[in-house]
C-alpha cells in the first residue's frame, strides 16, 4: 500500500477517499464495525458541509432525512443570541447528522474510490508491522497516518523530522500558559434536529 490510514470515521475515511481518488493504493483500518455511534462531531458547520458537497456525498446526507439548519441560537447566562451564520463557499445551511449515518456514508465513499477497508484492526506501532485480526499487512511505502482522535503519531517517508510528524507542537509564550480554560459553574446542553443531544455537566477548571 502507498498509504495506511488508521481510524475510519469522519477524518480517516475522507483522507483515504481523497488519496484513493488520486491514484494511491490505500488501506483503511478501524477497531470498530460501522455503523456505530460516537459522542462527538454531530454539528457540521457550513465549511464542513461545503467539503461534503465538493466530495459528492452531501446528497446522501440530505437523503438520510437529516434536516438543514439555517438559523442557530446560543443561550449564555440567560442571554440568547439568534441569527444566521456566515455562508462560506455559498453554503447557507449546517447539518447535524448522527455519526452512525455520517461515518457510514464516508466509509462507503472511500470504498467506492478504491480504498481497501479492514474492520476489527488492532493498533499500529510507529516502527512495527501492522497488528490486525487478519494476516499481517506491510506498512505503507509512503505514509502511515493515525486519524483516531488521540493524535499519537503521524509517520511519513520523512519520519520524525517531517512537519506532519511534528504534529503542530507549540511552545507557550514567555509567562503565558499554553491553554487557558475559565471556571464555569453553569450546566449547558446542546440539541440538534437530527435527534442528537449533548449535555455538559460540571465545572471547567483552569489548566
Amino acid at each position: 500500500y502507498d498509504a495506511i490510514v488508521v481510524g475510519a470515521r469522519c477524518a480517516g475515511s475522507p483522507t483515504a477517499m481523497l488519496l484513493s481518488r488520486n491514484g494511491l493504493r490505500v488501506l483503511l483500518l478501524d477497531k470498530a464495525h460501522f455503523p456505530s455511534d460516537t459522542v462527538s462531531t454531530h454539528y457540521l458547520h457550513q465549511s464542513g458541509v461545503a467539503r461534503l458537497r465538493d466530495w459528492g456525498v452531501l446528497d446522501r446526507v440530505v437523503a438520510s432525512g437529516c434536516p438543514p439548519m439555517a438559523e442557530v441560537a446560543w443561550d449564555i447566562e440567560g442571554i440568547t443570541f439568534t441569527g444566521h451564520p456566515p455562508t462560506p463557499e455559498g453554503v447557507p445551511h449546517a447539518f447535524g447528522p448522527r455519526r452512525t449515518v455520517l461515518d457510514a456514508i464516508l466509509v462507503e465513499a472511500a470504498i467506492e474510490a478504491g480504498t481497501v477497508l479492514r474492520w476489527a484492526a488492532g493498533a499500529v506501532a510507529p516502527d512495527e508491522a501492522l497488528a490486525t485480526s487478519r494476516p499481517p499487512a506491510r506498512r505503507g511505502r509512503h505514509a502511515l497516518v493515525s486519524m483516531g482522535g488521540q493524535g499519537r503519531y503521524v509517520r511519513s517517508a520523512a519520519a520524525a523530522v517531517s512537519r506532519a510528524a511534528q504534529g503542530g507542537r507549540r511552545e507557550p509564550a514567555a509567562g503565558r500558559p499554553l491553554l487557558r480554560v475559565e471556571r464555569r459553574d453553569r450546566e449547558s446542553g446542546r440539541a440538534l434536529p437530527s435527534g442528537c443531544a449533548r449535555l455538559n455537566i460540571g465545572r471547567l477548571l483552569r489548566v
